[in-house]
C-alpha cells in the first residue's frame, strides 16, 4: 500500500491471545478469548465490535479491509462512510448442514448489500460464491511465498540428514492437525523400513499422534523435527522427496482452496500429494506436478507408496516457474482507488 500516494494504513484487530504486538501502525482489542469457547467468543466480538465502533470515528477511514465473516459483520453493521473491502482467506464451512446454509445466506447478503470488492486467496472461491449468487468485482490474491524467503538457509535439518539417508521422504510442513488423517499416511508408511514420514511444525495434534506412533512401534517410519522458523524451510524440503498436503476433503474450504504447500513446493522443486476430488488436485495433476489421494482411504495411501516407492528416483519435478507473493501484492493496491 506504500506505492500508493498519500496513503495510510492503520491496522485493528482482536487480540485474542492479550499476546504482544510490536508494530506501531497496528492497535489491538486485547482480551482473552480462548479458541473454542462459544460463550466467551460471544461477549468479546460484542466488545470488540464496540471499541471497533470508537476506532472507526477517529480514523474516518475510506476504506475498511475486512477479514472473516465476523469482522465483515463488524463493519457492515457501524454507521460509516466508508467502502468495504472483504477478504476471504478461506470458507468458513460449518459441519451441521442447517447452520452452514444460515452463514451463507447471511454472508451473501452482507457481500451484495456492502462490499465494495472481494480479496479472494484462492482463484478457486469466486466458483463457491458465483453459485451462492455473488458477482462481486474480485482479485485474486494467493498465499504464496516470499522470494526472499527462497534463499535463506539454516543448519535446521543436519541432525536428521543422516537417518534420512536412502530414505523415501514423504514431508508435512506446518501446522499438525487432521490426526486421522496423518495417521492414516502414517500406517500405511510402517510396514516398509525404507520410508520415512517427516512431520516438521507444532499444533493441536501433535501430542496425540506422538503417542499412537509410541503405541504403535511407528516410532522407525517418523521423524518429528519440532517447530521452525521461514529460514528453515529450505533446509527442510532439500530433505523430502515428496510434500504431503492432504487435508479432510469432506470440508467445503478443501475443495476449493489452495494450500501455500502448493506454490512452496513448486518453489523448493517438490512434488505435492493432495486430496483428491478437490479443484487443487485437477491443478497437480494439469502440471504434473504430483500426485492425490482420498485421505481417508489407507488403502489407498499404501498404493501410492508402493509406487512411489518403485519411481522417487527418476520422479523428476517438470519445468514449472515458481510464483510469488510479490507477483500478487501489487494487484492489491488497484483494490483502493478514491
Amino acid at each position: 500500500m506504500q506505492q500508493v500516494h498519500n496513503s495510510e494504513v492503520v491496522i485493528f484487530c482482536w487480540n485474542r491471545k492479550n499476546e504482544n504486538i510490536m508494530e506501531d501502525f497496528i492497535y489491538s482489542f486485547n482480551e482473552n478469548s480462548e479458541y473454542g469457547n462459544k460463550k466467551k467468543y460471544l461477549f468479546g466480538f460484542l466488545h470488540f465490535k464496540k471499541n471497533a465502533r470508537e476506532f472507526i470515528k477517529k480514523y474516518s477511514p475510506d476504506y475498511i479491509h475486512s477479514i472473516d465473516i465476523s469482522m465483515l459483520l463488524v463493519a457492515s453493521k457501524l454507521k460509516r462512510e466508508y467502502k468495504i473491502i472483504y477478504e476471504v482467506y478461506d470458507i468458513k464451512f460449518l459441519r451441521s448442514s442447517f447452520v452452514n446454509k444460515i452463514r451463507e445466506l447471511i454472508e451473501v447478503n452482507l457481500i451484495n448489500k456492502g462490499v465494495e470488492s472481494i480479496v479472494y486467496a484462492s482463484p478457486f472461491f469466486d466458483i463457491y460464491y458465483k453459485k451462492l449468487g455473488v458477482h462481486k468485482e474480485h482479485t485474486i490474491i494467493n498465499n504464496k511465498p516470499n522470494k526472499l524467503v527462497l534463499n535463506l538457509q539454516s543448519d535446521y535439518m543436519n541432525k536428521y540428514r543422516e537417518g534420512l539417508k536412502d530414505k523415501l521422504v514423504i514431508g508435512f510442513v506446518g501446522n499438525i492437525r487432521h490426526k486421522e488423517i496423518l495417521m492414516n499416511l502414517i500406517s500405511a508408511a510402517a510396514p516398509y523400513k525404507d520410508v520415512c514420514i517427516l512431520l516438521s511444525g507444532d499444533g493441536a495434534s501433535l501430542k496425540d499422534i506422538v503417542q499412537e506412533v509410541k503405541l504403535n512401534n511407528y516410532n522407525l517410519n517418523v521423524v518429528h523435527t519440532g517447530r521452525y522458523d521461514v529460514k528453515d524451510l529450505n533446509s527442510i524440503y532439500s530433505c523430502c522427496n515428496y510434500i504431503w498436503a492432504a487435508y479432510p476433503n469432506k470440508n467445503i474450504n478443501v475443495k476449493y482452496a489452495v494450500s501455500n504447500k502448493y506454490y512452496e513446493s513448486i518453489a523448493y522443486k517438490r512434488k505435492i500429494i493432495v486430496s483428491e476430488k478437490t479443484y487443487l488436485s485437477e491443478e497437480v495433476i494439469l502440471n504434473n506436478i504430483g500426485y492425490f489421494v482420498n485421505p481417508y482411504d489407507r488403502e489407498m495411501i499404501s498404493e501410492l507408496i508402493l509406487n512411489l516407492k518403485k519411481n522417487y528416483i527418476s520422479d523428476e519435478f517438470p519445468d514449472v516457474k515458481p510464483t510469488f507473493w510479490e507477483d500478487d501484492a501489487r494487484n492489491l493496491c488497484e483494490v483502493y482507488t478514491l
